[in-house]
């Protein structure tokens, strides 16, 4: 067992899974951060961003269970129907990820399964749009014991 923190290309390997493939680009932060406009997005994108992992109190033991909150942004474009186009665009998007995603189990080691915690719009400018769906997944990390 690791005690590093959660893997998020395992989420990536996960979305790569979808056949046929939605995306034009499923990335992670390193494409995510390159990104200064909602044009620069791939359209459509999927990027998996790392959010906060935190530890579950339990009782002294050498293993822990952490949580580990994962963002998928989606990425959309359509210029001929307005906000009505865009949700057009994006909901099945949305659908296929979540689908793909809730209740399955990254590694052995995942002490849950995939949750869906909440969506939002993180922007939108008329013809693109950019979703953020957060996942939330407990996992364990240590077990190893120190050797001196």
């Amino acid at each position: 067992m690791s005690s590093g923190p959660f893997d998020i290309n395992l989420v990536v390997a996960r979305l790569q899974e979808l056949d046929p493939q939605p995306f034009s680009q499923i990335g992670t932060i390193v494409e995510y951060s390159k990104v200064t406009d909602l044009s620069g997005f791939a359209m459509p994108g999927a990027y998996v961003l790392m959010g906060t992992e935190r530890g579950i109190q339990g009782k002294g033991a050498r293993a822990q269970n952490a949580d580990a909150v994962i963002g998928i942004a989606i990425s959309v474009r359509n210029y001929g129907m307005g906000a009505e186009g865009l949700t057009h665009e994006v909901n099945p998007l949305i659908g296929q990820v979540r689908d793909h995603l809730i209740g399955w189990r990254p590694t052995p080691a995942s002490a849950t399964g995939m949750q869906w915690l909440r969506g939002d719009v993180l922007d939108f400018d008329g013809g693109m749009l950019l979703w953020m769906d957060t996942f939330q997944v407990q996992h364990v990390i240590g077990g190893r014991r120190c050797l001196k």
